[in-house]
């Protein structure tokens, strides 16, 4: 028997001794929490069945737990009641530990544990669906959980669960979670961002240098090397855009990757990286013309407000059809390396802007 069914086996019996203390799941829930955690996209992800369990429990309080470094994405957001921060040392690239210590000392002895206790939740939904998501929903005595089986584990002490599927956009993964609680109006599967009049008046100051041109957001960076399509590329890509001068160029992202695309002084390129907060990001996407991007937080911006995006994978991706599913959107064209294809190789740059000119062919003109 393996260390996991172990592990499931200490999970269950836990749950049904857990049954002696947890008060029974309320018909209507007063409360609910929501555990996303983990990336910028993926948080930006959920944020449909915000919406979702607003309408079925107009009258809850809607607590969403994420990591400091989301910072305040969800604000604006008129589904929520509020967020509170849960730096959980599992399944994020921002607070990763290793061994179990941490992880118990962490749920069982934090000061951010015990605020959260005092919600008194009745109704919780780990979107990722982990033992420790599920370890974490026990400590707090929840009544009704609700999470995931088949990816990390944990589906043993809850009350209801989805099947992982990793051919399935993440967003409607969400979804189908609330809709186990027999809701039956659903959003959009896509990312809701909700910007400010003076967020977006503020974008437009920073677009505003040419008004008759078309705005390219680029977005070189990312979680990690293997992820990202590449400096080099982006720089070649790039200075292959500014022979058009009809494009005005935004590049994006933290202080880390302020110096991915190297160019000469250009009137036409911003470089915005570090300059920025997430919300002026994302406001600046939300009125460009297009955004080049690798698999990242612009990607999803680029999703939230339908603009059309290029995303180019890095070598750590499989397969290009899999990401488009389970991240893309209808705006976005994910190309990439496809295991089970000819086609072994990441873009080249002249792959890139060639499939940059096909996509904007309609309404830039080349």
């Amino acid at each position: 028997m393996s260390k996991r069914s172990i592990a499931e086996i200490a999970l269950w019996l836990t749950f049904q001794l857990s049954k002696l203390w947890v008060k029974k799941p309320e018909k209507t829930p007063k409360s609910i929490f929501i555990l996303r955690n983990n990336g910028l996209g993926d948080l930006l992800c959920v944020t449909p069945v915000f919406e979702m369990l607003r309408k079925k429990f107009p009258e809850a309080q809607i607590i969403v737990g994420i990591g400091s470094w989301h910072e305040d994405l969800l604000k604006n957001n008129p589904f929520i009641n509020g967020t509170i921060q849960v730096n959980a040392p599992w399944h994020n690239q921002f607070n990763d530990v290793s061994g179990i210590l941490p992880i118990l000392k962490y749920i069982f002895f934090s000061k951010e544990i015990k605020t959260l206790d005092r919600f008194k939740f009745d109704l919780s939904f780990d979107i990722v669906g982990s033992f420790w998501g599920s370890i974490l929903f026990l400590k707090l005595a929840i009544p009704q959980r609700i999470g995931v089986k088949g990816y990390d584990g944990g589906h043993s002490s809850n009350h209801l669960s989805i099947i992982y599927d990793s051919k399935k956009h993440v967003s409607q993964a969400a979804l189908d979670m609330a809709k186990l609680l027999e809701i039956q109006e659903m959003p959009e599967a896509r990312p809701q961002v909700f910007l400010s009049k003076s967020e977006i008046d503020y974008a437009e100051k920073i677009w505003n240098q040419n008004t008759s041109s078309k705005r390219i957001i680029l977005a070189p960076g990312g979680s990690f090397k293997e992820k990202c399509w590449g400096d080099k590329n982006f720089s070649q890509l790039t200075n292959l855009l500014l022979e058009n001068k009809n494009y005005q160029i935004c590049i994006i992202g933290s202080k880390e990757d302020e110096n991915r695309i190297l160019l000469n002084k250009s009137k036409q390129v911003s470089n915005l990286c570090g300059d920025l907060n997430l919300r002026q990001s994302a406001a600046l996407v939300s009125i460009a013309d297009f955004v080049i991007c690798n698999s990242s937080l612009t990607m999803h911006l680029a999703g939230a407000f339908k603009i059309p995006a290029l995303i180019l994978l890095g070598e750590w991706y499989e397969s290009s059809i899999l990401h488009q599913k389970q991240w893309g959107y209808p705006e976005s064209t994910i190309v990439g390396k496809e295991g089970n294809h000819a086609n072994q190789k990441i873009p080249s740059v002249d792959d890139a802007y060639n499939l940059f000119k096909k996509l904007t062919n309609s309404f830039i003109s080349i």
